[in-house]
């Protein structure tokens, strides 16, 4: 009974239910949408199958008629209700059955927050469908139970992604950038110049420790202070500090910020032009 309420937490089968009646739908009728079939936790699947057989299909699974005029029905959200239907024999199945126009706008971020509990999912991709479902106008707090995080988890995640750009985003999917090192980096860096500074660490290898640590010690704050027209010279020490700090893997932190400030040099060249950089 509690795994078929964690299929349908999103309210969205509550909105479409008063505008689209449940109807009774043959199981042999039902296919599943391309590319939206999924593997089940068979442990998952069997506890299902016992809550329908017991207790019968509590939340309507969402169709919408086959384009192909072959009667038959494209499953959008419900695959395993369906399954667990087909294998004890039932005949039919309640489904809110909507338009081609509901279905193409709605069925693939329906079947990511079907299916965002049972997914091993990477936390970058977790926090894009946390984003997504504040987008599309779900409470913080609805948001924190479906996803199994706490409100402030979500408000800090939400924080993070604010503003960011179609290339942080590819980063963050690509591998290039862990979330924990976004994180540092949004902590310290305007949205204008977060790119930038995102490749650099992609390109440094640093940790995000090792990140958080370099910004503080360099006094990013201060230096940001200086305007938009010192953003290269702030990122080329950045990356001069990445390096120093990655021959220096032993010691402690302030012994290795020892050897950064010995070797920090008053000014940095820019394509063989002189260019001042002062630090503080």
């Amino acid at each position: 009974m509690a795994t078929q309420q964690q299929e349908d937490t999103s309210g969205t089968s509550t909105r479409s239910q008063r505008s689209h009646p449940v109807q009774q739908v043959p199981v042999v009728r039902i296919r599943p949408e391309d590319g939206l079939g999924r593997k089940r936790d068979r442990d998952g699947h069997r506890e299902l199958q016992r809550s329908i057989e017991q207790f019968g299909v509590l939340t309507p699974i969402t169709v919408r008629l086959a384009p192909d005029n072959s009667g038959d029905y494209l499953l959008i959200k419900g695959q395993g209700r369906t399954l667990a239907c087909r294998l004890l024999g039932l005949e039919k199945i309640p489904a809110i059955v909507v338009d081609d126009t509901y279905a193409e706008t709605e069925k693939v971020p329906q079947f990511l927050v079907e299916n965002v509990a049972r997914l091993k999912m990477r936390p970058v991709d977790r926090a894009l469908l946390i984003q997504r479902a504040r987008q599309d106008g779900e409470e913080t707090t609805a948001i924190a139970r479906r996803f199994g995080v706490s409100p402030s988890t979500v408000r800090r995640l939400l924080a993070q992604l604010d503003g960011a750009t179609k290339r942080e985003v590819d980063a963050l999917r690509n591998g290039d950038v862990s979330l924990a090192l976004h994180a540092v980096v949004a902590r310290h860096v305007s949205p204008s110049e977060r790119p930038g500074l995102l490749e650099v660490v992609a390109q440094t290898g640093i940790k995000s420790k090792d990140a958080e640590m370099l910004f503080v010690a360099l006094g990013w704050q201060r230096l940001a202070e200086l305007g938009a027209s010192h953003g290269y010279k702030r990122r080329e020490l950045f990356r001069w500090a990445c390096d120093v700090l990655r021959e220096h893997t032993t010691g402690s932190a302030k012994e290795r910020l020892r050897h950064l400030a010995i070797q920090l040099p008053a000014t940095f060249d820019e394509q063989n032009n002189d260019q001042a950089l002062v630090a503080p």
